[in-house]
């Protein structure tokens, strides 16, 4: 029932909604006249130089980058890619023509900005101009067993052109970091990622939480698994999650209405772990009515029946408000899903059709409210895509109200559609053939850094541009060094166990000495025996067997004590005796225990007699003669 109204109220705000509907069809013209000057085009991206002193061939084609997790920028002219490369995965992509690591866009076009922290389905978030954070997968020399999950379980820092932290877990452990799926940053010390849900004895989704110093294991009170993540403003960020069903194909929602179940989450900025409040997206568009259902209206299926919740698919989020300063006055949020495939569990309830939500500013109360775009019974409330069409992806548009819509279809090519805040399909395009490149891949990630400059990855690795045909003005090329040295270094992760390196470092300790005056030649001496700086051990290899046996295989080349000590912060909690081993391949193993995993370890090797080789100078004078270690040799991470 709706509440009796009073005329003079309704009769005074008359004036201002005839004013906004008059204004309304000029402002959708423009937009629609801006949309208009754009198109979308591939945009080739070419192989990274060869190696100096590599002859370069005489043609370079483009190439696909591989798969393409996420493109995110800063400005127009500053952006950053992140791919697995074109390998079998970015644990074997040293020998690929593109390797799994980071591209970076700089106004002109992409070049390689990292050979390191790349990642299937990786994520991307900013923290400042020249600071960034990436959802990598796990570096390739510590996937000890096969069956390990590895990609999005580790996270790398960027600041000032270099990798300034690294951090992981041991895999396959209780204490192990669970797939990562979304990351964004409040401000350089607070930035969150968010994924899958924990493993027992811990409950809820699994988050990791910068604030600055160190990084923390957060979870989230509820057992719904976090999808994506945005900054809807300054201090501002929500999480999607989905909707699990058991085996019963009973949705779990703890105490929630089952009928209007919390699918987003608004973190705080205080970084608390129980600051993970459920959001009741209030209905705009019925407000001051005796009864408003919250947001989304998931109405009725093709034939008529109530839309059970669970059928529809995790929230994808994007935002156009930007910390360079860009759209941050009144910003503009979209979430969109689809139809997830599930069938409904609860009789007579049907299946969801594609849902899409606005945050935005309000123009009566100039405050940010939720409004359903798609979906709804105010505009139809039917799917505006047809069956074999599956949202997947949104990308808010800068300047513009309205929001790019990728489209999952069948048929190897990127569909895109653009949506208006009246919920409108104002653009559709199907990028491939129609631009006379071919079926180029299915839509992947998609993002806008300004109006009518949009970016597109497709499955297979290619990029399109939406931009005017004939820019007048190109963007300024940015020339900012963080961003033009190729970053080739990882830091060692906080938690993971470093193994020893196969080959000692070089000596470098004479590196910065004066040289010594001349010395007066001697008479030739007999060849003599010197001490050899060559290594104790050679060949090291390691593995985990049954989950907490470390092995570790390695060749002596002289008889020698061998002893392997495992240290947690400074204190011994496993060792091996200390052995004679003869010269050979040898095998030592220790048992490890998953509650006191060790932080370092200390492989000592001291051979019973001193290493001897024949001077390299012998007959020539001393010039050629170097002394090294003779007694041990004491390799510790």
């Amino acid at each position: 029932m709706r509440p009796r109204r009073r005329p003079g109220r309704y009769l005074v705000l008359l004036p201002t909604l005839l004013m906004l509907l008059a204004l309304a069809p000029a402002s959708a013209t423009a937009a629609e006249a801006g949309a208009s000057e754009a198109k979308w085009q591939l945009a080739p991206v070419y192989p990274p130089a060869p190696p100096p002193g590599t002859p370069e061939p005489p043609t370079a084609y483009p190439v696909p980058l591989g798969q393409v997790g996420d493109i995110e920028f800063w400005q127009p002219n500053r952006g950053l890619l992140i791919t697995s490369g074109t390998g079998e995965s970015c644990a074997a992509s040293s020998g690929a023509s593109i390797q799994c690591g980071l591209y970076a866009y700089d106004g002109r076009g992409w070049h390689v900005l990292s050979t390191v922290c790349g990642g299937t389905n990786g994520r991307i978030a900013w923290a400042g101009p020249d600071e960034f954070w990436t959802i990598s997968d796990q570096r390739p020399g510590q996937i000890v067993q096969a069956e390990a999950e590895y990609s999005r379980v580790s996270l790398c820092h960027f600041q000032n052109g270099k990798v300034v932290g690294s951090y992981a877990m041991p895999l396959n452990q209780p204490n192990s970091y669970r797939a990562m799926n979304a990351a964004a940053c409040l401000s350089p010390s607070n930035c969150w990622f968010g994924g899958e849900l924990a493993q027992a004895p811990n409950f809820g989704a699994f988050h990791l939480h910068w604030d600055g110093h160190g990084m923390t294991v957060v979870y989230s009170p509820e057992d719904h698994e976090v999808f994506s993540m945005a900054l809807a403003g300054p201090g501002v960020l929500f999480e999607s999650i989905g909707l699990p069903v058991e085996e019963e194909q009973k949705i779990v929602y703890g105490n929630e209405d089952p009928n209007h179940p919390a699918l987003l989450h608004q973190i705080d900025p205080s970084g608390s772990s129980v600051d993970f409040h459920n959001l009741l997206l209030h209905d705009s568009s019925c407000a001051g009515t005796e009864f408003c259902p919250p947001l989304p209206n998931y109405g009725t299926d093709t034939g008529g029946l109530p839309v059970e919740p669970a059928t529809l698919g995790p929230l994808a989020l994007s935002s156009d408000y930007s910390p360079a300063g860009s759209n941050t006055a009144a910003p503009q949020l979209w979430a969109i899903a689809g139809p997830d495939g599930a069938e409904a569990g609860n009789s007579g309830a049907g299946v969801a059709h594609t849902i899409a939500l606005r945050y935005a500013e309000d123009p009566l109360t100039h405050e940010h409210a939720w409004k359903q775009v798609l979906g709804s019974e105010e505009f139809g409330g039917s799917d505006p895509f047809p069956a074999g069409e599956v949202a997947q992806g949104i990308a808010a548009e800068p300047g513009a109200s309205a929001a790019w819509v990728t489209l999952h279809v069948e048929d190897g090519q990127a569909h895109v559609a653009r949506v208006t805040a009246a919920g409108q399909i104002s653009e559709r395009d199907i990028l491939g053939e129609a631009q006379g490149v071919g079926r180029r891949g299915n839509a992947g990630p998609i993002t806008c850094p300004a109006a009518n400059d949009c970016w597109l990855a497709t499955s297979r690795g290619w990029l399109f541009h939406y931009a005017p045909e004939n820019e007048p003005e190109p963007l300024a090329q940015d020339t900012d060094p963080n961003f033009s040295q190729v970053i080739t270094f990882r830091p060692t992760d906080d938690g993971v166990l470093q193994l020893p390196a196969d080959e000692p470092p070089p000596d470098d300790s004479l590196a910065n000495q004066a040289p010594p005056p001349p010395a007066p030649i001697p008479p030739a001496p007999p060849a003599p025996q010197v001490l050899s700086n060559a290594a104790v051990l050679v060949g090291l290899h390691s593995r985990v067997v049954h989950g907490d046996m470390l092995e570790l295989t390695f060749k002596l080349v002289a008889e020698a004590h061998v002893q392997l000590l495992a240290k947690r912060h400074g204190r011994v909690v496993a060792k091996t005796p200390r052995q004679t081993l003869k010269a050979g391949r040898r095998k030592l193993l220790l048992r490890l225990n998953v509650h006191r995993w060790p932080t370092k370890l200390d492989l000592k090797a001291t051979p019973l007699h001193p290493l001897t080789v024949i001077s390299p100078g012998a007959g020539g004078g001393s010039a050629g003669n170097t002394t090294g270690p003779s007694n041990a040799e004491n390799i510790s991470t």
